[in-house]
């Protein structure tokens, strides 16, 4: 089959300058050229126009607010090249067809590759975009796959693409500056060395909420980069997924500290989702590279396509034609007719190309309709039934309440201030009771203007953090495990440290004196949620085994503020 370069161009330069030049048009078609247009037609049906539905196995995007018309020009540059270099036209195999969508009035540029596979009749779609959609510069890449039999044999689903395709991804991540919750796409691997870096890690997993790419963390103690089971994925999986490499003990044991479970060890290779996606963790012992990057491949083939106006349409000028023609100049009025029809055949295909988008676009929103409405039913009769619990919560809630009311004032009568009744109170009652904390002005300051929050829970939780830090004295555990000891002997929800990124941008909150020295109240409690949430920042002094209550307040601020 020929490549057609122009396809998408509404009229090719030099079929344009005949036609304004008005040689010949309006002439009825020749048998000639009805027999070249019923070729071209068959040749369109046998690759384009298919029955049955395309199923995308692959997509990937790469969009950024940093661009200029320069750098989608040099985009448009680059897939040219590598066109150029695998599908050359003097090269071209029989079984493929590509058409290009490019012109100086159309900011949209766009390939698309078919190919055919005369042994089991299936046709697999590329197709490749560099588009402005809603202030970013947009490159993506979509894989679609066509069944060619309608027999019943086993056939892979997800499948990975083409490696020259997956170059031309690490090509565009190179040129285009993409960042995905404030981290650079490109294929490159993360190294997690340090505890610090293993609680950055962990909160890019769990709080960076505009996170869109799932990240691969593997634990790499002792291997390379080479050696490691996940690092040749950093190039296959461009654009779909981050890779990690916890390279040490310490950063494992900060990463999941943060995560307050075992994400990952030696033996898992784990998969956080976006959020809220939960993480997947393969425990195999020895998973296998392919069925890693099979599930993100399967996942990426989710992704919604761009869409994109259709293209510029082309004005073809109407002139009178001759009143008279000469007899010698009957051929050249075939010749005309021909191109002619090349240009209103090559609209045609252009045109045929949008309305098969469309009908695949149409077909998957019916399908996504029809899941929500099965979706939207279902959450109907949960909220119904979360509705009627929700009535018998609340009775219980009543009488629970009023019970506590008279056993309050009962116990107010026989110890008066036994019970905080508000924040502040609970912050100094622990204060004069909790020997082994260290509370500073802020913590008085932040509590006195909190309202919402159980006096009550923090009062406790502020017991228990107390005796923490007793039993870390008489060395009942070792500073590394203080966050475990937490969780496991008091039931305390405990977080080491803030994000890397919240501490840099919101330094003047997270930042106290102590001991006339500046520190971060990275490390904090966390209880509640809505009106209820509340947050103790603290400071662990792990030299002298303290621990400094900073500030009792909501949460803090962080990149979601």
């Amino acid at each position: 089959m020929r490549r057609d370069r122009n396809a998408f161009n509404c009229v090719a330069p030099d079929y344009a300058k005949s036609l304004r030049n008005g040689e010949h048009e309006g002439q009825a078609d020749a048998p000639e050229a009805k027999n070249v247009a019923k070729t071209h037609f068959a040749t369109i049906d046998a690759v384009v126009s298919v029955d049955g539905v395309m199923i995308t196995t692959y997509a990937m995007s790469l969009p950024t607010k940093k661009w200029t018309e320069d750098t989608r020009k040099s985009s448009v540059d680059v897939i040219q090249a590598w066109l150029q270099r695998h599908f050359a036209a003097d090269r071209m195999p029989a079984n493929v067809r590509v058409r290009v969508r490019h012109s100086p009035e159309d900011e949209v540029f766009r390939v698309e590759i078919s190919e055919t596979f005369k042994q089991t009749g299936a046709l697999r779609s590329t197709t490749i975009t560099v588009a402005p959609h809603r202030g970013q510069l947009v490159f993506g890449i979509r894989v679609r796959q066509l069944p060619g039999k309608d027999a019943i044999v086993p056939r892979r689903h997800v499948e990975a693409p083409p490696k020259p395709l997956l170059q031309l991804g690490v090509e565009m991540s190179r040129l285009l500056e993409v960042y995905d919750a404030e981290r650079r796409v490109a294929p490159t691997v993360r190294i997690v060395n340090t505890a610090d870096e293993g609680q950055a890690l962990g909160a890019d997993s769990l709080d960076a909420l505009s996170r869109r790419l799932p990240i691969i963390v593997e634990y790499t103690f002792g291997k390379t980069v080479e050696s490691s089971l996940t690092g040749a994925l950093a190039h296959d999986l461009i654009g779909i997924a981050h890779i990690a490499h916890v390279n040490s003990p310490d950063a494992l044991k900060a990463f999941n500290a943060y995560c307050a479970s075992t994400m990952l060890s030696e033996q898992y290779i784990t998969i956080v989702w976006p959020v809220p996606v939960q993480a997947s963790i393969l425990t195999t012992s020895q998973p296998k590279r392919e069925q890693i990057a099979a599930m993100i491949f399967d996942a990426s083939s989710m992704q919604p396509e761009l869409p994109l106006q259709a293209p510029p349409r082309a004005s073809l000028s109407r002139q009178s034609p001759p009143t008279a023609i000469a007899e010698p100049q009957v051929g050249a009025d075939i010749a005309t007719l021909k191109k002619t029809i090349d240009i209103l055949q090559q609209q045609i295909e252009e045109h045929r190309f949008h309305i098969d988008q469309l009908d695949e676009l149409l077909a998957e929103s019916d399908e996504q309709n029809d899941a929500l409405i099965d979706d939207i039913e279902e959450f109907e009769s949960e909220i119904d039934t979360m509705r009627a619990d929700n009535v018998r919560l609340r009775e219980n809630l009543d009488a629970i309440t009023l019970q506590k009311l008279d056993l309050e004032a009962e116990l107010d009568r026989k110890a008066p201030g036994a019970i905080p009744r508000t924040v502040l109170d609970a912050v100094h009652k622990a204060f004069k009771e909790c020997t082994n904390l260290i509370f500073l002005d802020s913590a008085f300051k932040t509590a006195d203007v909190l309202q919402g929050p159980n006096p009550e829970r923090v009062l406790n939780d502020l017991r228990k953090l107390d005796k923490v830090v007793q039993a870390w004295r008489a060395n009942a555990f070792s500073s590394a495990g203080l966050g475990s000891y937490m969780r496991d002997e008091y039931n305390l929800d405990y977080a080491a440290n803030i994000s890397e990124d919240t501490a840099q941008k919101y330094a003047g909150y997270y930042t106290v004196v102590y001991d006339g020295k500046p520190v971060l109240l990275g490390a904090h409690l966390r209880r509640g949620k809505n009106q209820s949430l509340i947050r103790i920042y603290m400071h662990i002094d792990s030299a002298n085994k303290k621990i400094v209550i900073g500030k009792v307040d909501r949460h803090g601020p962080d990149r979601t503020s």
